[in-house]
């Protein structure tokens, strides 16, 4: 009974992680970026939109650390409830990569940009920052396939197989 409420707890955060990333990233970063042709009032650049996409990432990354150490939390819960042979590797695996990805994100990009952002328009519009940039895009979208994948072959383990 213990390991299904820790399961169905688990989901629930990654579930929130996925749409954290999902809407952040989809949902959050188009309207501040087209915020001046939304309401052509606001004389906001792309420099200033990258100023407000910086906190909300600083605040998405609070809860994404903590869903990685919830991630790692259910490593060790499925190797005390299974047998070393039967813990889904993959699903180990998955979860690795997430905390990686994770923490590269949230305590190595999400800093370097906001770095560069402090030293001013200009620096954001060099070739190193758009890489950097393009990089933590790119690892962004991989966290979130990654989190989906976790998701959804949790909920599959957590389904009860039928008696045969």
């Amino acid at each position: 009974m213990l390991v299904r409420l820790w399961g169905v707890f688990f989901l629930l955060l990654l579930g929130v992680g996925v749409g954290v990333v999902a809407f952040s990233g989809m949902g959050v970063a188009p309207v501040v970026f087209k915020a001046p042709t939304i309401l052509s009032y606001l004389a906001m650049t792309p420099y200033d939109a990258g100023l407000l996409m910086g906190r909300v990432f600083v605040k998405a990354n609070m809860f994404l650390n903590l869903l990685a150490v919830v991630l790692f939390l259910d490593v060790l819960v499925l190797f005390a409830i299974k047998r070393l042979k039967s813990v889904p590797l993959v699903l180990v695996l998955a979860h690795i990569l997430n905390i990686a990805f994770i923490f590269l994100f949230s305590l190595y990009y999400t800093p370097a940009i906001l770095k560069a952002q402090a030293q001013g328009r200009f620096y954001t519009t060099t070739k190193e920052f758009m890489e950097l940039h393009a990089q933590s895009e790119l690892l962004f979208k991989a966290l979130f396939v990654l989190l989906c994948f976790s998701f959804l072959y949790r909920a599959f383990t957590l389904i009860p197989k039928p008696p045969r």
